[in-house]
């Protein structure tokens, strides 16, 4: 019988990767679920306050419910019909929200693998800052409490 010697270094090394992996997934499923961001327009129309309230509705759906990718970004709103798909890398208190791909009917607007925006958990909530991806409106800052869980 042949006997195998396995230092304990070769030992730590092989399992390093195996160690990490849970963990990594467990930082991605605690941000799993459904945040939405209401970017507000502001009135449109009229002679500025008898106009129409406008809006853009962003609606980031993070876990199995969001498809293949497991990263789902749809924008409606005032003049606005986008559909993301994307993927979510988790950092320690954040995570961040990178393109895949648009919808086929959608002109594609950047490579996949492109850092839409970074989520990261504060004491006061969601700070959301923002980096390829841009505002509806110039006066919307591109950081801040954006998105807001909803479930």
């Amino acid at each position: 019988m042949l006997k195998s010697i396995i230092t304990t270094a070769a030992l730590a090394a092989t399992l390093a990767p195996l160690a990490a992996t849970p963990a990594r997934a467990q930082g991605l499923a605690s941000w799993h679920g459904t945040y939405v961001w209401e970017e507000s327009l502001g009135r449109i129309g009229g002679n500025g306050h008898d106009g129409f309230a406008a809006f853009v509705t962003r609606t980031l759906t993070l876990g199995p419910a969001a498809g293949a990718t497991g990263c789902r970004l749809n924008s409606e709103g005032f003049q606005t019909y986008q559909q993301i798909k994307c993927t979510a890398t988790p950092e320690p208190g954040s995570v961040i929200i990178k393109l895949y791909k648009f919808r086929p009917s959608d002109p594609g607007r950047g490579p996949s693998g492109t850092r839409l925006f970074r989520m990261t958990r504060t004491g006061s909530g969601i700070v959301t800052t923002l980096e390829a991806m841009t505002p509806a409106s110039d006066a919307t800052p591109t950081r801040g409490r954006l998105f807001h869980r909803v479930r």
